[in-house]
């Protein structure tokens, strides 16, 4: 049975993440406006901590999946390699609706 953590955990380990390996905290932006050129391996690891929460909110769920978001943005890089100028958030709906 796989178990499924609270959000606070989850982010607090991916907080912990991003220290670890340097990545710079996500600045504040318009995901809407976000496009699939704009996202890169490094800029990924705050947009999954986003996403999951934007998971959790379209399912109405309050917790957090950390192997679907895994899942997730290794699908959203090689897709969004395949359609760089795509909008993001029409590709990460899509994804959530398959996945």
């Amino acid at each position: 049975m796989k178990k499924k953590q609270t959000a606070a955990p989850a982010a607090t380990l991916l907080f912990t993440l991003m220290l670890a390996f340097m990545v710079p905290p996500a600045s504040a932006q318009n995901i809407a406006k976000l496009r699939c050129a704009d996202v890169d391996e490094e800029k990924i690891v705050p947009l999954a901590i986003w996403l999951d929460g934007y998971r959790a909110a379209h399912m109405k769920s309050t917790e957090a999946d950390e192997s679907w978001m895994t899942h997730v943005r290794d699908m959203l890089l090689m897709e969004c390699e395949e359609t760089p100028q795509a909008l993001i958030l029409p590709v990460i709906d899509e994804m959530i609706r398959r996945y």
